[in-house]
């Protein structure tokens, strides 16, 4: 792979290949779509790209892409497309995009198995100190938290949901009935 002919592309579209996997809020992996992706730039060891549909933005190191293969037959406002391969694969989860290395370059990656989720309904006075010995964290970290303010304080990195593994594959997430909302047992993380 020539690196300065892909630096000397910015503004060019390119197909990704393998293709970026986007998933739904589970982590479950929707239908395939080759989209655009855009360089915006580049230097020595990295290029920013933009997909053109989704407005998502990445970094690729140098060492993510295994080579540049032009594509004349396609001109978009007078320019080429290109197809980039990649040693890696991108997974697009509403806003985050996250990658996992390729067996093989360009070959699409499925993305991980997701655990189903149960939820163990119990009361305010259910004994969670045992469940902070059991994966070794302070007890006092521990909180119930209403239902509505989980996703943004998990997204924010404050707070972490509790999931205990069970033998079955499946993890255990405990919960309370309360009102007017019921309430999700989470770890409030110190501020990075």
């Amino acid at each position: 792979m020539k690196w300065s002919k892909i630096v000397s592309n910015i503004g060019i579209n390119i197909e990704l290949q393998p293709p970026a996997c986007f998933l739904d809020a589970k982590g479950n992996a929707l239908l395939d779509i080759s989209d655009n992706w855009l360089i915006t730039e580049a230097d020595d060891d990295r290029l920013k790209i933009k997909n053109v549909r989704t407005g998502h933005e990445t970094v690729l190191a140098k060492d993510h892409i295994h080579h540049y293969t032009s594509n004349p037959h396609r001109v978009t406002n007078g320019r080429e497309h290109a197809f980039l391969t990649l040693l890696v694969q991108l997974y697009i989860q509403n806003d985050r995009i996250t990658i996992k290395p390729c067996l093989r370059p360009g070959e699409r990656l499925a993305p991980p198995t997701v655990p189903e989720i149960v939820d163990e309904w119990v009361d305010l006075m259910y004994p969670t100190f045992n469940i902070a010995q059991k994966l070794g964290i302070d007890p006092n970290t521990l909180a119930w938290a209403r239902e509505s303010t989980v996703a943004t304080s998990t997204a924010k990195g404050a707070a972490e949901v509790i999931l205990i593994p069970e033998s079955s594959g499946k993890l255990k997430r405990f919960r309370v009935r309360t009102s007017p909302e019921s309430m999700t047992l989470v770890r409030r993380l110190l501020p990075r």
